[in-house]
């Protein structure tokens, strides 16, 4: 049965139940992002099904997408490694929809995506107007901030056109949401974030990157460019259109450099 495959192929590896709910609570109580931890054990868990022709490769790219996504959410309300009761409990339940489609090996058809852009609107409108509330905020740059969140939503349902966000996908829209939160600043990092500590970041990232020569010497010709314009705005007071711009090159940067915020 179903019940008896989650048993049989995830066991202590990823835990099901009660027992895995219980574990997964204590562990965000503690301040630890646990799906994080196990996202390897569980891509392989898919890439081997995938492999071995149990599972159809467009199952098996949307599954670890949506897990890719549950791994995001978890990690933006774990950013001050504190989890309400709520937020727990919500990626207690995706996490279970994922791992039933695991044990499935097909989506049911009820299954929410933890990653849905336009989801976290009504949310992310939210702190927007508590960061304006708060004079932290221009109500230009709120404003601001809001359209671009909505832009985003129509670049997810543009990739949502064939029923399916890629990995490289889902990193897309991943970044575009880190560069928001940026903006918004009530995010708390585990350091400062910069626009010069995000280009030191991809720096030391791109030689271990696995990208081949070519691309590195050209992602490494698109950094000199931004830290070119980010000392330039250093030195002056750079305007909200100018900062989101190099917040948005950046981020693109991050994703090419394969660069984990």
């Amino acid at each position: 049965t179903s019940r008896d495959r989650l048993g049989q192929i995830l066991g202590n590896i990823l835990g099901v139940g009660n027992s895995a709910n219980s574990a997964l609570d204590g562990q965000w109580r503690a301040g630890r992002l646990p799906l994080g931890n196990q996202q390897v054990e569980f891509n392989a868990r898919v890439d081997s099904d995938v492999r071995s022709g149990l599972m159809p490769q467009a199952t098996g790219t949307r599954l670890k997408a949506d897990y890719a996504a549950l791994v995001n959410l978890e990690a933006r309300y774990g950013a001050d490694r504190s989890f309400s009761t709520s937020e727990r409990s919500e990626l207690t339940a995706r996490y279970n929809e994922l791992l039933q489609v695991l044990a499935d090996r097909q989506y049911s058809g009820n299954v929410s995506s933890p990653a849905a852009v336009s989801e976290g609107q009504a949310e992310f409108n939210r702190r927007v107007d508590a960061q304006v509330a708060a004079r932290k905020l221009t109500r230009t740059s709120g404003t601001r901030l809001k359209a671009d969140y909505s832009s985003v939503v129509q670049v997810e349902a543009g990739y949502l056109r064939d029923g399916v966000i890629s990995e490289a996908e889902q990193d897309d829209l991943d970044a575009r949401l880190d560069a928001l939160d940026v903006r918004v600043g009530d995010v708390a990092y585990a350091s400062p974030v910069t626009a010069k500590s995000r280009l030191d970041a991809i720096a030391r990232a791109l030689p271990n990157s696995g990208l081949a020569a070519a691309a590195r010497a050209q992602l490494l010709v698109e950094h000199g460019d931004l830290l070119r314009l980010e000392a330039a705005y250093a030195r002056a007071t750079a305007s909200a259109e100018e900062r989101a711009y190099l917040e948005q090159r950046i981020a693109n940067l991050e994703t090419r450099a394969r660069v984990a915020r």
